[in-house]
């Protein structure tokens, strides 16, 4: 019994160690962020800047139904479901708040720091159905300076990371602390190593067996299929925020209380 238990401390002792190193990782890379980063977030939060797809509307890949999906996913609408309200037996009645998203996109960053926390807290009341929308055109319009940097396809390997960690029941911890953990530099992208370490801090309990999904890039179809969605509904930027199917203003979406009011008011009128 005595080995068990030294066994079992050790285990948690390196467990602990473990997370906290990839939480001083996490601060490292923080405090790397140059100033233009620091320009561009402020540009984003007045509502001067948004991201746009560039070069023209890409197709995406074309969709594959056979594709394997993450824990919670729609396989009408390749969305991350995320709250009781999904269960909830009026959930018709719910609001429905659809959020488009690129993990590489500064705008969406600003978006989660200024608004996720009241969105998820809102589904966590099974107030709204909360559906995250990812897609992945920054790829393309990131492609050399991902490649320079060692991290090409940074926004697919961010978003199959972001489905593995739906799988772990850590979706929306995942889903904050990648862009709280977002590089100053758009364009320096996500490696495997720094995927894993958010993944760590977000409390993913098995990380060997999410780096492993990761680098199996075993949500590729899914993340393709995400990304055709996104280019046949015409979506033009992102963050892009849908309730009950109406897209949401700018204006609305960066004020809590005005976002926060046009749920409310939603709910109501149903």
């Amino acid at each position: 019994m005595a080995k068990e238990n030294n066994s079992a401390k050790a285990a948690r002792e390196a467990a602990a160690r473990a997370r906290k190193a990839a939480e001083a990782d996490l601060r490292s890379r923080d405090r790397k962020i140059r100033i233009i980063g620091g320009i561009v977030v402020a540009l984003i939060m007045a509502g001067l800047l948004a991201i746009p797809l560039l070069q023209g509307k890409a197709k995406g890949p074309e969709t594959d139904i056979s594709a394997a999906l993450p824990t919670s996913v729609s396989s009408e609408t390749y969305g991350v479901r995320y709250g009781s309200a999904w269960s909830a037996a009026d959930a018709e009645s719910i609001p429905l708040v659809q959020i488009w998203e690129d993990f590489q996109c500064p705008a969406c960053a600003s978006f989660e720091a200024t608004s996720g926390q009241t969105i998820t807290a809102l589904a966590d009341e099974g107030k709204i159905r909360l559906e995250f929308r990812p897609t992945i055109f920054l790829d393309r319009n990131l492609k050399a300076l991902n490649t320079a940097a060692g991290n090409p396809n940074s926004s697919a390997l961010a978003t199959m990371a972001f489905g593995c960690a739906a799988d772990a029941g850590k979706a929306a911890e995942f889903h904050n602390l990648i862009f709280q953990s977002q590089p100053g530099n758009e364009g320096t992208g996500f490696s495997i190593s720094d995927l894993t370490n958010i993944a760590m801090v977000a409390g993913v309990a098995d990380v060997d067996a999410f780096k492993q999904c990761v680098s199996s890039k075993k949500y590729e179809g899914w993340v393709n299929n995400s990304y055709d969605a996104f280019s046949k509904e015409g979506v033009s930027a992102t963050p892009t925020v849908f309730l009950n199917g109406k897209e949401l203003s700018g204006d609305v979406i960066r004020n809590v209380a005005a976002l926060t009011a046009a749920i409310e008011e939603a709910g109501a009128t149903k």
